[in-house]
């Protein structure tokens, strides 16, 4: 690879950025990819700051610790420790949600990128992912993923769920392995990234900023699981 160049995250092929092009298409198997930043010829590259970049080496950032039972967890344990977030859960109900989000970052047009590991759980019967442009716990984007390789992204509305993209198969996941899930927010629409390549691209016009954050899901009752956030990085485009 030289400098001007990156490998398809699906086949390898090398790959070079087309002018200002923040997604493309690799000619060899057809997978759309972002271009990484550093990358792009983009006379607005200059205005994308990075303003986190967590590798939870220590809570700085004040995120959500310690022990939190509810209705819906009958054990929900969150510890910041050795370059992990990690979330152990039982669930004590079905089909819950736990979420936890930065403070102080509120923001419209970003791009998040977070890598976790599913350290325990039944594949299919538990999720991760980011929620983004977020309110409060009834208001707020959500992008997540199983293990059994599904993704899917929601909207919540005053407590009402839809869904955006239904669950939807991909072989981009790594079922045993660290995954990195993206979301590139320009206006109404969003670019969602799994493990490098394109998975989906939707307009949506709910909410125009908020908060930005993680959560996890549980399926099925008095399952344990457990899932280690890795890392978390937010940028945003600067406007005049």
């Amino acid at each position: 690879m030289t400098a001007q160049s990156f490998q398809c995250p699906s086949c390898g092929a090398p790959l070079k950025p087309r002018e200002n092009a923040s997604i493309i298409s690799c000619p060899h198997c057809y997978t759309s990819v972002i271009v990484p930043e550093e990358l792009r010829q983009d006379p607005e590259a200059g205005e994308w700051v990075t303003l986190v970049f967590d590798g939870f080496a220590s809570d700085d950032n004040n995120w959500l610790v310690g022990n939190q039972t509810s209705e819906y967890f009958a054990k929900l344990n969150r510890t910041i420790a050795d370059g992990r977030y990690r979330w152990e859960a039982e669930l004590g109900k079905l089909n819950s949600i736990s979420r936890a989000w930065l403070t102080g970052y509120q923001v419209s047009d970003f791009h998040l990128i977070v890598n976790c590991k599913h350290i325990s759980g039944s594949k299919a019967g538990s999720a991760w992912g980011m929620i983004f442009r977020v309110r409060d716990n009834q208001n707020h984007y959500s992008f997540r993923m199983t293990d059994s390789g599904s993704f899917a992204v929601s909207v919540q509305n005053d407590g009402q769920w839809s869904n955006l993209v239904d669950w939807t198969k991909t072989d981009t996941i790594k079922p045993n392995g660290v995954n990195q899930l993206e979301v590139l927010a320009r206006g109404t629409h969003f670019t969602f990234t799994i493990n490098g390549q394109v998975v989906s691209e939707i307009d949506d016009d709910h909410f125009s900023q908020g908060l930005v954050g993680l959560a996890i899901e549980g399926y099925t009752l008095g399952e344990k699981i457990i899932f280690d956030f890795i890392d978390v990085t937010l940028r945003e485009r600067k406007t005049t």
